[in-house]
């Protein structure tokens, strides 16, 4: 196979040719270099915070996962949805926007679907974005552990 090369701009094609030119191509490839550096670094810093995130984001999942497996799993079992719903404020962070409900509240499956809802809207990652690490990850799981019971509530 032969390998495919790139255009590249090299101030020695310039030689032999007007100075205007010569230094049209030297300012190029100077700009170019600077550009190409500017990217590695923008590259360099995005990994840096990546790393940094997944690190705070494990000591956090190790912090926090017994307190979300106690909230949602009973005797190695998962709850169902309306045990997780009645005791989701027992985990929710303070200011989490969530009214707590009762058991008696959510014995009529419509009531269930739309304390659901509600829930999800509360903790979706995508509306989690602008919380701490801490308080995404609480809502991420929180999430996930709602969907699962959501999809056996539904079976």
């Amino acid at each position: 196979k032969k390998k495919a090369v790139g255009i590249t701009l090299d101030p020695a094609n310039a030689a032999g040719k007007s100075a205007n030119v010569q230094a049209a191509v030297n300012a190029r490839v100077n700009e170019m270099k600077g550009a190409q550096q500017k990217a590695v670094n923008e590259i360099r810093l995005r990994e840096a915070a990546k790393k940094v995130g997944e690190a705070q984001e494990d000591e956090v999942r190790k912090r926090l996962e017994p307190k979300i497996k106690a909230w949602s799993e009973e005797y190695g079992k998962k709850k169902q949805l309306r045990a997780l719903l009645a005791s989701l404020h027992t985990i929710l962070w303070p200011g989490a926007n969530w009214k707590q409900m009762t058991i008696g509240d959510l014995m009529n499956d419509a009531k269930v679907k739309k304390a659901f809802f509600k829930a999800s809207r509360v903790v979706h990652p995508d509306k989690t974005v602008d919380l701490d690490p801490e308080k995404r990850f609480l809502a991420k799981r929180i999430f996930d552990a709602l969907s699962q019971a959501k999809t056996v509530f539904d079976g």
